[in-house]
């Protein structure tokens, strides 16, 4: 497709023409589009587009009360500087206004995803049930994806991606990578360990049952071995893969830099926020209940003021048996962070990224003069 830099007329709808100048002359013309822009690792593949110049669409869901429809935060992602950022509309089964966008761009990114089956529709973050969002999706973004020409597709997955694995999460998302290759061949499957950023669903959680508990329960005695990754890594591998032809109908794992465990997290998170290392271990036949009441929370829901994702569900306490590790070396055909240009010695480490977070958690500010408690 011809690359081709889009602005948006006096009626607010996209344009083809545009002028050259400022700052603005000088991007690079990719087009692209990153359906979930406005999720916990979207809003970081957007970013990283405007970073790299290109002229990219923004498509949320603009719904009262969804969590994850929020484009306010992205609006100002290097608009009129590197790249371009154009904010619009859509639903996932509106193939009208999807392929509309699909016109307009040669590369998509496909960061769209639902972790948690929602029990009571009419109070739920989502009109569409897991299957719909994990696997359906996928497959219909590259069917149309296909039929409109798109150039690149890259589509975010987990390396605990299986058939077999007992998260129906994961088993989802493996279906959701042969639908995609299925209907995409040239399609770029992106692999990573669990994410982490100074806004995410993981290593926050536990700054916050650190300050808050003092004494935490541990699933599976915190033995579970993960490597995670920051965020803004893998959506930098991201938007590289769509510019390297060595990736296309390829599979990447990505993990982060160093691998530990769940104990070893919690040691260190208690000494960054000057707190004693006290644990506990919760056992499988424990937590399965609390995951059940947790997770059909009504305030979960959205049904008095918007809804707050359940930290603790039964797919995630699954998840908590299995070791969260990326083993690109098992296969030559699997893709690493060298393949990407990326160094592995680059990569961010928790405590560069949380070193200054931290002081938000712990008991005393060191940053204050007297110690104040928070």
């Amino acid at each position: 497709m011809a690359r081709r830099l889009y602005t948006r007329n006096m009626n607010g709808e996209l344009s083809n023409s545009w002028k050259y100048g400022g700052a603005e002359g000088s991007m690079m013309g990719v087009t692209s589009v990153t359906f979930g822009c406005t999720g916990f690792f979207g809003r970081y593949v957007q970013g990283c587009t405007a970073y790299h110049r290109f002229t990219n669409l923004a498509p949320y869901r603009h719904r009262s009360g969804c969590a994850g429809g929020n484009i306010r935060g992205i609006r100002c992602i290097a608009e009129g500087t590197f790249g371009q950022t154009f904010p619009t509309d859509y639903e996932i089964d509106k193939e009208f206004v999807v392929k509309a966008m699909l016109e307009k761009v040669e590369h998509v990114f496909n960061c769209v995803g639902c972790w948690q089956e929602p029990t009571l529709y009419e109070n739920s973050q989502s009109w569409f049930d897991m299957e719909s969002v994990n696997v359906e999706w996928p497959r219909l973004l590259a069917k149309w994806s296909r039929e409109m020409g798109i150039n690149r597709l890259i589509h975010i997955s987990h390396v605990l991606a299986d058939h077999d694995s007992p998260s129906k999460l994961m088993r989802m998302k493996k279906r959701a990578e042969e639908a995609v290759l299925e209907e995409f061949p040239r399609a770029t499957i992106i692999r990573s360990t669990e994410m982490f950023a100074e806004d995410d669903n993981h290593i926050t959680k536990m700054f916050r049952e650190q300050r808050y508990w003092r004494v935490v329960p541990l699933v599976n005695r915190g033995e579970r071995i993960v490597q995670p990754v920051f965020a803004g890594d893998v959506a930098e591998a991201m938007v590289r893969a769509c510019t390297l032809s060595h990736t296309e109908g390829r599979i990447a794992e990505l993990g982060g830099p160093a691998r530990m465990t769940i104990n070893d997290i919690y040691r260190w998170i208690a000494a960054s926020v000057a707190n004693y290392h006290y644990t506990f271990n919760a056992p499988y036949w424990f937590m399965k209940p609390l995951c059940y009441v947790n997770e059909r929370n009504i305030m979960h829901k959205a049904a008095v003021i918007g809804g707050r994702y359940p930290h603790w569900n039964q797919d995630w306490l699954e998840r908590q048996y299995v070791d969260d590790v990326a083993t690109p070396e098992r296969d030559p055909n699997l893709l690493d962070w060298e393949d990407f240009g990326i160094p592995r010695e680059d990569l961010y480490r928790i405590e560069d990224k949380f070193f200054t977070f931290a002081a938000y958690w712990t008991k005393e500010n060191p940053y204050m003069e007297q110690g104040m408690v928070l």
